[in-house]
């Protein structure tokens, strides 16, 4: 097996192997394929086909997305032919990857379906009619013949238009595994874990501040009763200490009252002598 050259390509290639053909497009070895108008992203809002037009004349595929692309050219691959296609190599430097397959069978005729990845970091843009793909053809040494011809019912790309549902259906179900949206899952785990953080030290600080608060209230608390203790005995003592004054005072006053009436009674017993004494006298 061996590869058409440039100029195999010019003699080889035509309206008919390529629709629409231009000659320009013939690269060393290989013939440029653009991008066409319809196109299914992994994470379109509506999750729906998108078609490109003169006003919506770009796709843009995010990190970690799928992305399905279908060429603007129809192939035809001759039965004594085989064909090996790629992305063009600054598309792929800048990370995007072809996953859909990398050869054509004898037989072939529709647009090529490119199922491609984006694992660079950076959103990849671009715009229907543009190039982005190579396809080269190889000489078979026997042409493919029955079932060995890619055109029976059992091949679904046989005289492929558009983009297939159930290609659609299948990257719709579950989530993408990506290095992106790993990414951004342990960034939002990374955010909880750090909200979570500042509202355990929020309440750390709340608890702390009331804890102070309470010690503060219940050392005024302690402090009140202590000195109401000290004033309630100070009151005790005081009043004990004025009774006591009292009690004496009193009995200072009855033994004052008893002395008077000792000495009222002396005073009247001399009152009754001298009397006597004077009447005595006077006889």
């Amino acid at each position: 097996m061996a590869f058409l050259g440039p100029s195999d390509l010019k003699i080889f290639l035509n309206d008919q192997i390529i629709t629409p053909f231009d000659i320009n497009r013939i690269e060393q070895a290989a013939y440029e394929l653009s991008l066409g108008k319809e196109i299914y992203r992994t994470d379109a809002k509506d999750g729906k086909i998108e078609l490109l037009d003169s006003k919506n004349r770009t796709v843009e595929i995010n990190p970690g997305q799928f992305t399905l692309l279908l060429t603007k050219e129809t192939i035809t691959i001759p039965s004594d032919k085989l064909a090996f296609i790629s992305i063009k190599a600054k598309h792929k430097l800048k990370g995007l990857v072809n996953v859909s397959g990398f050869h054509v069978d004898p037989g072939f005729k529709g647009q090529l379906l490119f199922s491609v990845y984006n694992a660079g970091p950076s959103t990849i843009t671009l715009e229907t009619s543009k190039p982005y793909f190579l396809i080269w053809f190889a000489e078979l040494k026997t042409a493919a013949i029955g079932n060995d011809v890619y055109n029976s019912t059992s091949n679904n790309h046989q005289n492929q238009q558009g983009i297939p549902t159930d290609y659609i259906d299948a990257l719709k179900r579950g989530e993408l595994a990506s290095p992106n949206s790993i990414l951004k899952k342990i960034g939002l785990l990374e955010n909880g874990l750090q909200n979570s953080i500042k509202d355990v030290e929020r309440k750390k600080v709340r608890n702390e501040y009331l804890l102070t608060l309470l010690i503060g209230l219940l050392i005024s608390v302690a402090i009140k009763l202590y000195w109401d203790s000290k004033a309630e005995e100070y009151g005790y003592q005081k009043r004990k200490s004025e009774e006591s004054a009292l009690q004496e005072i009193t009995e200072k006053i009855d033994l004052i009252n008893t002395n008077a009436v000792s000495l009222s009674k002396t005073v009247d017993s001399l009152r009754k002598v001298i009397a006597l004494e004077s009447h005595e006298a006077t006889k």
